[in-house]
């Protein structure tokens, strides 16, 4: 095999150090493949017995280059490396990419796809194309050629793969984010770029298509000059403005909103600038109140920054989503304290919530509400109970009867009542014991709950403590949702049913738990989302409450 030994020494200047590349940071092996093709493919596309080549010399070369042992594999590796053997050894090693020692026009521009991956937040450095100019004056011999189609499919896997399921692994940057993408079949992606029409659109579409991506796509472009954005001045900290007072600040406050300078006392904060405050207000859920205070001075100079970084890493998280969030679903994004219900793209009701604190977070994931449950009981976690309410009962002995909560206790294996004042609380095994609130007015949960059983054990609901919502700061829960208009909200969902109308639930309200089981289960979205575009074409930014955007722009390299 002489010619192949040549063939090897030549071609490795193209190898050298372009191992089939994996996830950019973290492991590849936390990503499940998609769907059963592959995965009972790829079990024995490693042993193929290689195919007779007809007597070409790229085709020979080819095939020795997949023959060739794999140094340090990784999980994505050997998944490629199966996935090439495969591909190759159906079209009998024939190159696929390059005709007669030069690139096909498909090549090409597929080739200038992968190269503009920053237009998707994507590094093109990753993907170590072969040079452009490759056959471009002579044609390129045999061993090139295998070289390069082999380099140039293996880019077309690592684009596809990390363009779908995003260059990190979500569990790297929390163990509460449990979002699992899946990774697109090598075989398919292969198959379906080569034969299509246009394979440049072809390897594009494995981007998010989701509406939210899209339009950060178009503000990451906008932010790095594509079109030319009014800058403005920040507006300064400082005492809060509100109609009547006079403050240097109101005229940078007013080219904000692009509002005329009165001809008399520019500097007052008047009726007409307190009403796009108020309107700036309601449409970022903040209080809608017309004072320009901290907050929403600080929302203000959010809403026309500028941050690649943030924008990118944004867009990462939107790879981490189902490519199907449902035509109808909830969102419930952490970061901004609100609620959608969105109905064939449209949000069709918006409500504020109360989300995990920091030492409680709200998990991150996507699932299905499968259940209504009106005035609910609330059975206390472990947790409360071992950190709140046994050094509250200790305190004070009359706590659990005062408060209303009903104390079952684990005898043979069963819970059954027992008086509170019977219990050790100062020797009690907080595991033999479960605290139970029932239904009523001052239940934690409120009126209602809504469950998609999940691994968290979390769940939106009600809640007594309204004041929280007046708040625009609102991480205050032990980690589930809290919703403010719940039986809005539901009479919103229950109408997706069919059935179901306002007087008929709220005649369910008082009393007994009664549940309410959805036929048509709803997909349900807990996102992290700290910049996204709103209707009017404004990046919006909301604080990095859990560190999670942060993290994901370091493991970037942002």
């Amino acid at each position: 095999m002489k010619g192949s030994s040549k063939m090897t020494l030549k071609a490795k200047a193209f190898l050298t150090g372009v191992a089939l590349i994996g996830l950019s940071v973290g492991s590849a092996h936390a990503y499940l493949p998609e769907g059963k093709t592959f995965r009972e493919r790829a079990g024995s596309a490693a042993s193929l017995a290689l195919a007779d080549v007809a007597s070409d010399p790229a085709a020979r070369a080819l095939k020795a280059l997949l023959a060739e042992p794999q140094a340090k594999a990784t999980f994505a590796d050997k998944r490629d490396r199966a996935a090439l053997v495969e591909f190759y050894a159906e079209r009998d090693y024939q190159p696929v990419w390059i005709v007669d020692g030069v690139y096909t026009a498909q090549a090409r521009r597929i080739m200038d796809r992968i190269a503009a991956a920053a237009e998707d937040g994507l590094d093109p450095a990753a993907y170590r194309l072969p040079p452009a100019a490759i056959g471009a004056s002579t044609p390129a011999g045999p061993d090139i050629v295998a070289s390069v189609d082999l380099l140039l499919s293996k880019a077309v896997l690592t684009y596809a793969r990390q363009a779908y399921a995003g260059r990190l692994d979500p569990s790297s940057i929390g163990q509460l984010i449990t979002l699992k993408p899946l990774l697109p079949d090598p075989i398919e992606v292969l198959t379906t770029v080569s034969s299509a029409t246009d394979g440049a659109a072809a390897i594009a579409a494995y981007n998010p298509q989701h509406e939210g991506y899209l339009r950060l796509k178009k503000a990451l472009a906008k932010a790095r000059g594509g079109e030319k954005a009014t800058v403005h001045a920040p507006v300064p900290e400082g005492k809060s403005m509100k109609v009547g007072l006079a403050d240097p600040r109101v005229p940078l406050l007013r080219a904000r909103f692009e509002l005329p300078a009165p001809s008399k006392a520019p500097e007052v904060y008047d009726e007409t600038l307190a009403e796009a405050v108020k309107s700036f207000q309601a449409d970022r859920g903040l209080k809608a109140d017309g004072i320009a205070g901290s907050a929403t001075v600080a929302f203000i100079n959010g809403a026309h920054k500028s941050n690649t970084a943030e924008i990118i890493a944004n867009m990462e998280r939107w790879r981490w989503m189902p490519r199907d969030l449902g035509a109808f679903h909830i969102e419930a994004n952490i970061p901004e304290f609100m609620v959608r219900v969105v109905d064939n793209g449209k949000v069709i009701h918006t409500t504020r919530t109360v989300i995990g604190k920091i030492t409680n977070q709200t998990p991150i994931f996507s699932d299905a509400m499968e259940s209504i449950v009106v005035n609910p009981s609330w059975n206390v976690p472990a947790s409360i109970t071992m950190k709140e309410m046994l050094p509250a009962v200790r305190r004070d002995p009359s706590y659990m009867a005062r408060k209303g909560y009903q104390v079952l206790a684990n005898v043979d294996g069963k819970y059954r009542p027992v008086d509170p004042q019977m219990v050790d609380w100062s020797n009690v095994n907080p595991r033999q014991i479960m605290i139970r609130q029932p239904p009523g007015d001052d239940n934690a949960l409120g009126n209602v709950k809504f469950l998609f059983p999940n691994e968290h054990s979390v769940y939106l609901h009600d809640t007594p403590s309204k004041s929280f919502f007046k708040r625009d700061a609102r991480a205050l829960s032990h980690g589930c949702v809290r919703v403010q208009d719940p039986l809005e909200f539901a009479d919103v969902l229950l109408a997706h049913q069919g059935g179901w109308s306002p007087q008929r639930l709220r005649k369910m309200v008082g009393g007994k738990e009664k549940w309410i089981n959805l036929p048509n289960r709803i997909p349900i979205h807990l996102t992290y989302f700290t910049a996204f575009v709103d209707d009017d074409g404004v990046v919006q930014t909301r604080p990095d409450i859990y560190g999670y955007n942060a993290r994901v722009e370091k493991a970037l390299g942002l």
